[in-house]
């Protein structure tokens, strides 16, 4: 299967998985002990909402453009308090306001660790495989490997 995550980036299954990926990693900086984040699916780790892959499918509307729109209901607290570590890198990616970029996995785990905290991140495709070593070829804190995750 040829899965390209930039047709799907931001969709209402990211947006569950990221929230959840966001707290787990919130959980595991509870301790003080260093851990490593293994992400086996990376893709490119930042995705342009604005580019013709995004627009074609316009499946991030009904998922972060529907959770950040300008018509979005107020999130109530709890759910505010759950969704906060995975919206402050979202906002951190927006700093204008507008809904422009969508981090992957790679780039929300990475916002999230802690100095002493690693990631490495693995994706097969061979172009999204250099565009996501290219983003993180100055951080001694993560590793990318071109690899089949499985």
């Amino acid at each position: 299967m040829n899965y390209r995550h930039a047709y799907h980036a931001g969709n209402f299954a990211d947006v569950f998985k990221h929230a959840i990926l966001a707290l787990v990693i919130e959980h595991a900086k509870l301790k003080p002990a260093a851990f490593r984040v293994l992400d086996t699916h990376a893709g490119i780790g930042r995705y342009d909402l604005t580019a013709l892959e995004a627009t074609k499918t316009g499946e991030w509307l009904t998922g972060i453009g529907r959770l950040l729109g300008a018509a979005a209901e107020p999130i109530p607290d709890l759910e505010a308090k759950l969704l906060a570590p995975f919206l402050d890198v979202v906002r951190t990616e927006n700093p204008i306001g507008t809904i422009a970029y969508y981090p992957g996995s790679p780039l929300l785990v990475r916002r999230l660790l802690r100095p002493q905290d690693r990631l490495t991140a693995t994706e097969l495709h061979p172009d999204d495989f250099v565009a996501l070593k290219r983003r993180f070829s100055h951080d001694t804190q993560t590793t990318v490997v071109e690899l089949d995750g499985w």
